[in-house]
């Protein structure tokens, strides 16, 4: 029964859509089993659909077009599936859904878009071993979203912008063991977040900005052994980190004029280096909590500014035998 219902969704798919060139063209399709494949194409189908919906283990779906106000859905129940859309053309909406259970194998979901004012959307929920990533080129006033959560053993994310205007948003939590984040644009006028909660053991965010007039922000709350890199390069940047738990480190690269950078850490054992090259800089550190034995350390901050009009200010608080090193030249 299986097997059937996947060769008949193939012959579907091959009636519809392997050489849709009509605007408004619609592709339902929908798998039962394990192991299947669906490969879907529009194009030039202006404000087309693709729909796509797999239950089961080990399947694989595909999804490509090539067209203006289109929409492609791709939704995966079970483990080990594999999530892929791509999408040409301006004005565009990308969605990849995927819930299963336990396997050794990852859940897999890719968008890459190229054009304008589009939307790109990853949600994985429930799984084992999870990999998500967005690429969105070429274009501007696009948005991408991630999110990630009550995933276990290894869960990766990240997004990928070019261009101006773009919104770039990951969100992680409540997830298990080695989860990684990151959003990297470049293009000017762009907005970055990552936003990570309730995670354990080993959580770690990277945002890269490279541009003019870049907003950054990256959120850790209530994790274990938390890092967090940010790198802008550009003029008139804005950078916010926030941190909570224990283990904590933050680390900043600002190069440019008129940056400001912010960054609070509250719980114990927490680390922060900021390093600001530029003209008309400010920095804000904010610890409060303990050092001592898991790192080897009390609470660490150090500043570094190169350039002119500069102003740091940094507070510790809780405990005793901080450290504070503030160096500008």
């Amino acid at each position: 029964m299986h097997a059937r219902k996947a060769l008949l969704s193939l012959a579907v798919l091959a009636a519809l859509s392997g050489s849709a060139m009509a605007d408004s063209s619609t592709v339902n399709t929908t798998q039962d089993g394990t192991s299947n494949s669906l490969n879907a194409e529009q194009q030039g189908a202006t404000q087309s659909t693709v729909n796509i919906d797999q239950t089961g283990t080990r399947n694989g779906a595909g999804a490509r077009q090539s067209a203006t106000y289109s929409t492609l859905n791709i939704k995966q129940d079970g483990f080990s599936n594999v999530g892929s859309a791509k999408q040409a053309g301006n004005n565009n909406t990308a969605t990849v859904t995927q819930k299963g259970g336990g396997s050794s194998l990852p859940q897999v979901a890719t968008i890459d878009q190229s054009g304008s004012y589009s939307t790109a959307t990853i949600a994985q929920d429930s799984n084992n071993r999870t990999s998500a990533n967005i690429t969105q080129g070429g274009g501007s006033n696009n948005t991408a979203s991630l999110y990630q959560a009550y995933n276990s053993t290894i869960v990766g994310g990240g997004i990928t912008q070019s261009g101006s205007y773009n919104v770039g948003n990951l969100t992680q939590q409540n997830n298990n063991n080695t989860v990684t984040g990151s959003v990297t644009q470049s293009g000017n006028s762009n907005t970055g977040t990552v936003s990570q909660q309730y995670n354990s053991n080993r959580v770690s965010a990277i945002l890269q900005q490279d541009g003019n007039s870049n907003s950054g922000s990256i959120q850790q709350t209530s994790n274990q052994l938390s890092s967090a890199s940010m790198l802008q390069s550009g003029n008139f940047n804005t950078a916010s980190l926030y941190q909570t738990g224990s283990g904590m480190k933050g680390d900043f690269q600002q190069r440019g004029n008129n940056n400001y950078s912010s960054s609070t850490q509250t719980g114990t054992f927490n680390e922060e280096t900021l390093l600001q090259s530029g003209n008309n800089n400010r920095a804000v550190v904010s610890q409060t909590g303990l050092g001592g034995a898991l790192s080897g350390t009390t609470n660490l901050v150090a500043v570094t500014q190169t350039g002119n009009n500069m102003v740091a200010n940094v507070s510790q608080t809780g405990g005793s035998g901080n450290s504070a090193t503030i160096y500008q030249h």
